[in-house]
């Protein structure tokens, strides 16, 4: 089984690129709940959000209050910065240190990790036919026969993998946790979880899951929102009720155009997913709640605003993959909603754009004669 489109690799070579807005958008401020932008420019900050920073009553925050906001986003554009090249030197010591308890799940095995109603979700989709009264029928069987559930139009859930899977991995990435090497967080809103990549789940376990699995899922079922998926971003996050824990995600969308996340172990009360439709209509007053168990997943557009509810008790571990689709986000960046301007990177924080289409943000500053803070050259990404 195959993906019969290209990946990113083969259009663009080798490079990898981010959208410039991930040096200057989307700093999530946890203690207040919202999210800045910031390009460096200070002044520029306190005006622009001078009459938004208020506190539970309405009133303004005090300037103390302010300065203190700013100076979380000032860090986190730092770290935002440094991160490609702090990337590859934790990679570098993991390959040189680690020591893999688990060989086998760095590498697919479709019968053992794979549950036997999602290899046969996947081959009916494969083969329905592409008319859409084929693919409505072929749906409609699949439901029927509790393959696949919808819980409202655009939001799917299906059993993914099986409980050895589940086993095998949450036991190696406990063996890393336990190792004291270093990790990072796994976005810019959770703060516990891995990045896979980083571990090297990609060539034998993840490669293969997303272009030969995931990508005949999302071709059919959120058809919409993808052109054939060439690239991902896959993590873990960790819900956990006990002191120091996240225990909740503020409301957000995903950079994908299409996520697949799976649950993989704990037991907890509270925390399901709440989707309130997609980021760019009306938000829903009565949002979609789930709540998935070990193995299964739900997959809906990466625009589809959603929330983790405050999870009360126990423990929730999930596995997240951000799937990108270059033909889509080349049009236009789903983080800032514009035409996409892209700086170069290392390939761990690659986010699926290629060039051509897309232009470097250093051609675009020389063109315009704009602010070029945004604008960084190949060593501060690259390390």
């Amino acid at each position: 089984m195959a993906s019969s489109q290209p990946r990113k690799e083969e259009l663009s070579g080798s490079s990898a690129h981010m959208c410039e807005c991930r040096v200057t958008h989307n700093f999530f401020v946890r203690s207040i709940g919202m999210h800045f932008e910031y390009d460096g420019d200070d002044a520029e900050f306190q005006h622009r959000y001078a009459g938004q920073l208020v506190d539970g009553d309405g009133d303004a925050l005090s300037s103390l209050a302010v300065a203190g906001i700013l100076a979380e986003v000032r860090e986190q554009r730092a770290e935002r910065l440094q991160a490609p090249e702090e990337s590859l030197a934790r990679v570098q010591r993991i390959e040189q240190s680690y020591r893999r308890l688990h060989p086998e799940v760095y590498t697919i095995d479709p019968k053992a990790f794979l549950a036997e109603s999602f290899l046969e979700l996947v081959e009916a989709l494969q083969g329905c036919q592409t008319s859409l009264r084929g693919v409505s029928s072929s749906l409609e069987n699949l439901k029927s026969r509790g393959l696949l559930q919808e819980k409202r139009p655009g939001l799917w859930t299906f059993k993914v993998f099986t409980e050895a899977f589940c086993d095998l991995l949450e036991t190696e990435l406990a063996n890393f946790a336990a190792s004291g090497l270093p990790c990072t967080a796994p976005n810019t809103m959770n703060r516990h979880g891995v990045i896979l990549a980083e571990l090297g789940f990609y060539p034998g376990l993840l490669n293969p899951l997303v272009y030969e699995y995931v990508d005949v899922l999302a071709g059919q079922l959120l058809p919409d929102h993808t052109e054939g998926l060439d690239s991902y971003r896959a993590f873990t996050v960790l819900y956990d009720a006990a002191v120091d824990g996240d225990r909740d995600l503020a409301l957000h969308y995903d950079n994908a155009e299409v996520t697949l996340n799976v649950n993989i172990g704990g037991s907890w009360a509270g925390g399901q997913v709440a989707f309130y439709g997609l980021a760019t209509e009306e938000e829903s007053d009565t949002p979609a709640e789930i709540s998935l168990q070990r193995g299964h997943g739900v997959l809906h557009a990466g625009l589809d605003m959603h929330k983790a509810l405050p999870i009360t008790s126990g423990r929730r571990h999930n596995l997240v993959i951000w799937c990108r689709s270059s033909r889509v986000r080349n049009q236009l960046c789903p983080m800032c909603f514009r035409q996409p301007c892209v700086l170069p990177t290392c390939k761990y924080f690659d986010e699926g754009f290629t060039v051509l289409p897309c232009r470097l943000a250093c051609e675009k500053h020389s063109e315009t004669g704009c602010n070029p803070n945004s604008c960084h050259s190949d060593d501060d990404l690259y390390g």
